[in-house]
């Protein structure tokens, strides 16, 4: 184990914690995005957008259910592309999406080389 490995990955720990004392739920792509959190700690909803939602009913579910949300989709073209649309989506349904998560766990993410969600569980496991 490096210790710069296991010094981000405390850092990203601690945004994670932050985030689930901040935000009512989290939107992420997939089943190993969602464990990846729940591995972390997250307490909060996390919502898939890949679970048989269509894009009018994932943002009509959040809207009725959540005030404010953070969308951590990839960071690849695609999933930027899908935060831009639900982001927009929620905040004109009145759902606080706070940004500052996501650009947090990126810029964490991009430091090791890493674009999505799910390396949280492989760079986890390279260090424990």
């Amino acid at each position: 184990m490096r210790k710069e490995d296991y010094k981000t990955y405390q850092e990203l720990e601690n945004v994670v914690r932050e985030m689930d004392d901040f935000v009512d739920a989290v939107v992420v792509e997939g089943a190993r995005d969602k464990e990846a959190l729940k591995e972390m700690g997250i307490t909060k909803e996390i919502a898939m957008y890949s679970s048989g939602f269509s894009y009018v009913e994932l943002v009509d579910y959040l809207r009725s259910r959540h005030k404010c949300v953070a969308i951590l989709t990839d960071f690849d073209r695609a999933g930027k592309r899908f935060n831009k649309k639900l982001r927009a989506g929620l905040e004109h349904e009145n759902v606080k999406v706070e940004r500052m998560y996501r650009e947090k766990i990126g810029r964490i993410l991009g430091f090791r080389g890493m674009k999505c969600i799910e390396s949280i569980n492989s760079f986890r496991k390279r260090i424990f």
